[in-house]
């Protein structure tokens, strides 16, 4: 994992209460533990949380105004000239305060490194006024205009680290209250990052509705259909919709269906993959250096293309296995064969050309076998044959297998540097070892299989 994060750029959003909590120390030291990784690290911090607590102590002092209420729509604050004073002020706190600890834990870390280590903050993008929206002038309420993309990357290249606030200037000097959540996507999709983590205060997992098993990953879709179903979306210019009122009212699913919003947003905007976890000690390293994790990944949909075979695709599947048919790579399938089985085969499509191919076949005892794993030689080499196996392996996965496992006589070393291992005939599921083809001699490698391995083996191919 070292190797494989090493020059990533990962953008992290901290939430304004963050800063008032006795953890603030030590995630400030697992993110500069990254750093020294070799994590090109942006850093985005927001002040929400103390201008309410000034906005709210200024109405209990002066109950007859109303220029300092909080008033929102669409969940998001009408910034006033009055409240725009109070972001300013906050904002420079909360820059002021992570530089002050990032810092420290930056140059605990240094000591054998031979340049860099900053912090730098900065007018690194552009914001622009929110406008008028059904009615309501936003005032100093602002969205992310452009980004200096250039100018983070030089910061990047001397080893130093980029501290943004949510307050943003347009190129005509007026300043502008951004979300927080929305700059850290923006920003992370400007930089086309490897990675965005969000940080939730509450943690927050994921359960299987039937089995209770924790999920720990989920596709970009599945995201997505996960807030449909909470009639929640992220709305393009930068504020979430909530419609029904009772998800309002449970700060920890609120948080949490929030910061999955923002990662979805962040991943249609060109992000790899996207972390929500919590800020306790250890859990950002175990998040992105161990195979068990801490949290919640969501990555882009890597599978987009593959799909169930039809029978209409029986002539396109013939036509490119034919090759290593001839080679005696693969055992011959007729199209009668092919036609009869063409349920349990999945195709990988550029422009209705089929450019790969493989099958899986499921077996008692919780194993799935993958087969017929074929690859175009015109488009070999891009990925596609990991893409292939991955997403079978997350199809054996869905299906409630524990194992996969390959019959080879060619394409050994491939399959074992993707984890596999060879094993003898006594360790295939019954059903399977009465039909193994002796004469043949093929070789059995199998693999233990979970959501996290599956994530692990993705970095390799798509980074």
């Amino acid at each position: 994992y070292i190797a494989t994060h090493r020059n990533s750029v990962i953008v992290f959003h901290l939430p304004g209460e963050f800063l008032e909590d006795d953890y603030i120390s030590e995630l400030m030291d697992d993110i500069a533990l990254t750093w020294l990784l070799g994590m090109k690290i942006v850093l985005v911090v927001g002040c929400r949380h103390q201008i309410n607590k000034r906005i709210l102590s200024k109405n209990n002092e002066d109950d007859a105004t109303n220029q300092f209420l909080p008033f929102t729509a669409h969940n998001l604050r009408v910034t006033t000239l009055s409240i725009l004073r109070y972001v300013k002020e906050e904002a420079g706190y909360a820059r002021f305060e992570i530089e002050r600890q990032l810092n420290r834990a930056l140059k605990s870390h240094c000591a054998n490194v031979e340049e860099g280590g900053n912090v730098i903050s900065g007018n690194f993008y552009a914001a622009q006024p929110f406008g008028v929206v059904d009615g309501v002038d936003y005032e100093y309420t602002g969205i992310m205009r452009r980004v200096e993309v250039e100018k983070i990357r030089t910061i990047h290249e001397m080893n130093d680290v980029v501290l943004l606030t949510s307050l943003g200037a347009s190129p005509s000097g007026e300043v502008f209250n951004v979300n927080s959540e929305s700059l850290a996507a923006g920003v992370a999709g400007a930089l086309k990052a490897q990675k965005i983590i969000f940080f939730s205060r509450f943690g927050g997992e994921l359960r299987h509705v039937e089995s209770d098993n924790l999920i720990q990953s989920l596709r970009l879709s599945d995201a997505k259909r996960l807030m449909s179903y909470h009639d929640m979306e992220i709305n393009r210019r930068g504020y979430a919709i909530f419609p029904n009122k009772e998800m309002k009212e449970n700060d920890a699913v609120t948080e949490f269906l929030v910061r999955i919003g923002w990662s979805t947003n962040a991943l249609e905007r060109g992000v790899k993959r996207a972390h929500i976890i919590s800020p306790e000690k250890g859990s950002l390293l175990q998040e992105l250096y161990t195979r068990d994790g801490a949290g919640t990944l969501i990555s882009r949909d890597l599978y987009e293309g593959i799909r169930r075979a039809t029978v209409d695709d029986v002539a396109g599947i013939y036509n490119l296995i034919q090759p290593l048919v001839k080679m005696g790579t693969l055992v011959d399938r007729p199209k009668s064969v092919l036609e009869e089985e063409i349920l349990s085969y999945y195709v990988f499509t550029r422009d209705d050309l089929i450019v790969a191919c493989g099958q899986l076949k499921r077996y008692e005892g919780g194993f799935a076998e993958i087969g017929c794993l074929v690859v175009n030689k015109d488009y070999r080499k891009e990925g596609r044959g990991d893409a292939m196996l991955s997403f079978l392996e997350r199809v054996s996965l869905q299906s409630g297998a524990q194992s996969v496992f390959v019959l080879s006589t060619q394409t050994m070393h491939w399959f074992l540097e993707r984890g596999f291992r060879e094993v003898t005939v006594e360790a295939l599921p019954p059903s399977r070892r009465a039909k193994y083809n002796y004469q043949r001699r093929s070789k059995i490698y199998m693999k233990t299989i979970n959501s996290r391995l599956v994530d692990a083996a993705e970095l390799n191919w798509d980074r």
